[in-house]
């Protein structure tokens, strides 16, 4: 009789016990559920990563060997300012300058510029081939630019100044005439997308105006 009577205050203590712990588990997992949440509510928008170009950039030039005899270009990477040739996407606003929280470049900005550059210029000229990297055989003429501006301001302006120049690779030839330019754009800019449309304008009309310059025969 004594050992029934302690069997069952056992089993009711273990009741307790198991309540007990049942209880505290559903407490953690749902304080576990309401943190995630909270942090999944006070996470930002997922970060997104543009490229120059788009639907519309040239694919390039053909595929296969080059002819020999093929005059080749190579277009050096572009200079650029220090605090732009980074992969912040950033909006002028007076001289402060305010960088995207949730967009960045996928690549620094002069890799990005300079690869637009040749692939524009490469479509636009079939007769040579144009290249951003340093090929083992010599290039007949290479190509150096500099952006000394490329601001896109909070108001829907955008302002590139660039300057550019053909240098043959044979020394006795005369260097190409320093070409420069200004390019003006406008339009909405209050995105990331809007920013980086407005500076894709800016480098295809740049590409288009370095391959206008170029000799017919390099």
């Amino acid at each position: 009789m004594i050992h029934s009577i302690v069997t069952a205050r056992g089993l009711r203590s273990s009741f307790r016990e198991m309540s007990m712990l049942t209880r505290k588990k559903v407490g953690f997992s749902a304080a576990a559920l309401f943190f995630s949440v909270s942090l999944s509510a006070c996470a930002g928008p997922p970060l997104q990563l543009y490229t120059l170009g788009g639907a519309a950039t040239p694919a390039g030039q053909a595929q296969g060997l080059v002819a020999p005899g093929t005059p080749v270009l190579e277009i050096r990477r572009v200079s650029l300012p220090d605090y732009l040739d980074t992969q912040d996407i950033v909006v002028r606003n007076g001289q402060s300058l305010d960088r995207s929280p949730n967009g960045r470049w996928a690549e620094r900005l002069s890799d990005g510029i300079t690869d637009f550059i040749v692939a524009r210029v490469g479509s636009a000229r079939p007769d040579i081939f144009v290249t951003g990297q340093s090929l083992t055989g010599p290039a007949t003429a290479r190509l150096a630019i500099s952006i000394t501006r490329l601001d896109v301001a909070a108001s829907g302006t955008a302002i590139l100044e660039a300057s550019w120049a053909v240098i043959p690779a044979d020394e006795h030839q005369p260097e190409g005439q320093l070409q420069r330019g200004t390019i003006s754009v406008s339009g909405p800019s209050k995105t990331d997308a809007n920013i980086v449309t407005l500076t894709n304008t800016l480098i295809r009309q740049l590409s288009d105006r370095i391959t206008q310059s170029l000799p017919a025969r390099l």
